[in-house]
């Protein structure tokens, strides 16, 4: 019901389109996905229990200000581009919107990964490592094997128009004329900061809402982290917001059975990796 909702009448996109200021996306995010969150946690056997901790609300309410607070920070450098353009006197007129770009992904990723660690430090770093930064016994045979499936199904999928207007992210503000930068050098910058993002939502979602709930809610953490992931995707192609489901939930018993997130780390990377490849093949043949 919600995808539908959704992608029928473009919600999150024209909601976010008409709010101005940062402090408004935040606290619209913070409602999005709160709701799934909390639905999916009292849809759990042990749901009414649960609502009568302390401890529980303490954590969610935090866990989902960070998350509502990485997507706020997301849209920042577009909110300063736009109503405060001097603060970009120092970027280069060319690659102004290429740097934005990068800077929703660097941003979020150095400001809102605070917050985790220093939890993390003081509850929890006597019990693991920091939420699933563990490679302890991790092998890498059966997460390469399940891109290399994948493969075929990105390809295919790549033939779609949605997934064309979507991929490859870098095309998104490149610098059409003329810079002194190569283009290379700037399809390079791009990735890394487009990747180091997807380590930031691994350490998010497998890592701290999986792994510092456990000791409250035990596998059943697994369920509202998946359906909150699914609420994360909503800006993207719907049969990405979909298959988010199944995703979060794979990878969210992946962190929960190893207690790393270097599966899902490795997964994620190389399913975006190959989606941004596919990308620009099919706009060579355009």
């Amino acid at each position: 019901m919600s995808i539908f909702a959704n992608y029928y009448f473009n919600a999150e996109t024209v909601i976010v389109s008409r709010i101005a200021h940062p402090a408004g996306h935040f606290a619209f995010y913070f409602i999005l996905y709160a709701v799934p969150y909390f639905f999916a946690v009292a849809a759990n056997p042990f749901g009414r229990h649960i609502f009568q901790s302390k401890q529980f609300w303490l954590l969610s309410l935090f866990g989902i200000a960070v998350l509502a607070g990485h997507v706020t920070l997301q849209h920042l450098p577009w909110y300063l581009y736009i109503h405060h353009a001097s603060v970009y006197d120092v970027v280069p007129q060319d690659i102004r919107i290429f740097a934005t770009r990068c800077l929703t992904n660097s941003i979020p990723l150095v400001c809102m990964s605070v917050p985790l660690i220093l939890y993390w430090n003081r509850i929890d770093r006597t019990r693991m490592r920091l939420y699933g930064f563990d490679a302890r016994g991790i092998k890498l045979r059966p997460y390469l094997a399940i891109l290399l499936l994948l493969l075929p199904l990105i390809l295919a999928v790549s033939f779609l128009p949605d997934f064309q207007r979507q991929y490859p992210r870098f095309k998104l503000g490149f610098p059409t004329g003329p810079t002194s930068y190569s283009h290379t050098s700037l399809i390079g910058v791009f990735e890394l900061c487009y990747g180091l993002d997807f380590v930031f939502v691994e350490f998010f979602f497998r890592g701290f809402m999986v792994l510092a709930f456990v000791r409250l809610l035990g596998p059943k953490a697994i369920l509202p982290m998946a359906a909150v992931y699914m609420f994360f995707h909503f800006e993207k192609p719907i049969l990405e917001a979909i298959s988010s489901i199944f995703g979060g939930l794979a990878l969210g018993i992946i962190s929960y059975r190893t207690k790393s997130i270097y599966g899902g780390i490795i997964l994620h990377l190389g399913v975006a990796m190959m989606m941004e490849v596919a990308g620009a093949m099919q706009r060579l043949n355009y």
